[in-house]
């Protein structure tokens, strides 16, 4: 007998959750300084030794670990959303400018007012963000009826180009002691996490998943085609504008405080498309917790893969996505 969607999502749920759970476990437990674990569970509260493991384990590890998670939740989730909006199995926020324009609005942000609040950078990133998924999806638009798929990665190619000019521009001119920080958080990094971060990734990429998956049916209907979802009822323009502006917010909100991780949205959905299936209802919940295990693997590997080195997650990430995306390129 055939399992329901309920039954395959609990389903697939749990061995995510499980897989993610011992990714976190590692995550948290591996890392470039050395401690005696079981000190924590046997050792005396007022031994410097064991308080020395606290402070590792909550102010760095736990708050690093916990906001790659949310930050590969949210990446994952949005890159379902993009590849189902703009009907195109290529798309995902970095490779068509949206993680850029994100990037792009977090440090103009933080050249023009300094490091500030998060909430204001995060704001500045969804702008930007925004404002690059409109580019791309108005140039998209004028060539629907004939080079559609291959315009979307054009088009984004082009635009994460002129945000990456803008980007450096800004930097160069600024001169800010600051810079070489903001290039190394460019290319991913969560050396800096904290849980302030945490919760406002956190919320947006909850919130904007949950607005998702409440309307994950209209999802599928915008995957089978405009002509197919008008004639059930569905308004399609404005069901299309909700979900870019949801995973534009969530993009961008993930990049303000991760930097431009990129491939996460594009390699997720796709592998756990080939186990559960195309359909969203199944594939969003998969890609929220296989984004959240991936990423905060990754940044695992980069912690310590080329110790004393700490490389950026941007990297790993790349490593793994540009040989998948060059075989789907391939393949289709």
């Amino acid at each position: 007998m055939a399992l329901s969607v309920l039954s395959k999502t609990i389903l697939s749920s749990t061995l995510l959750a499980v897989l993610l759970f011992i990714v976190m476990v590692a995550s948290i437990g591996l890392g470039t300084t050395g401690f005696d674990m079981t000190l924590i569970f046997y050792g005396s509260p007022n031994d410097s030794e064991v308080q020395r493991v606290w402070t590792i384990l909550m102010e760095y590890r736990l708050p690093r670990t916990v906001l790659a998670a949310v930050a590969g939740a949210g990446l994952a989730s949005a890159g379902v959303v993009f590849q189902a909006v703009l009907r195109n199995p290529l798309a995902d926020p970095y490779l068509i400018g949206i993680a850029g324009g994100g990037s792009l609005g977090a440090v103009a942000c933080i050249a023009i007012f300094g490091q500030g609040r998060i909430i204001g950078i995060s704001g500045m990133a969804f702008m930007g963000s925004l404002s690059a998924v409109g580019i791309v999806y108005g140039l998209a638009s004028i060539r629907r009826r004939s080079g559609y798929v291959n315009t979307v990665i054009l088009a984004g190619v082009i635009v994460g180009a002129l945000m990456n000019a803008l980007m450096l521009l800004i930097i160069s001119l600024t001169g800010s002691d600051e810079m070489q920080r903001i290039l190394f958080w460019l290319m991913g990094d969560f050396s800096l996490a904290d849980y302030s971060k945490i919760v406002v990734a956190g919320s947006a990429t909850f919130l904007g998943w949950c607005v998702i998956f409440f309307n994950a049916n209209r999802l599928n209907l915008l995957m089978v085609g405009d002509e197919s979802a008008a004639h059930l009822g569905i308004h399609v323009s404005r069901l299309r504008s909700l979900f870019i502006i949801v995973a534009a917010l969530i993009t961008g909100t993930v990049v303000s405080v991760s930097g431009t991780v990129g491939f996460v949205g594009l390699v997720v959905p796709h592998i756990l498309r080939l186990i559960v299936g195309p359909d969203t209802r199944l594939l969003l919940p998969a890609s929220l917790l296989g984004g959240a295990a991936f990423l905060a693997a990754s940044d695992c590997i980069a912690r310590i893969v080329a110790y004393p080195t700490e490389l950026p997650v941007g990297v790993i990430t790349a490593l793994v996505g540009a040989p998948f995306f060059l075989y789907l390129l391939v393949r289709r």
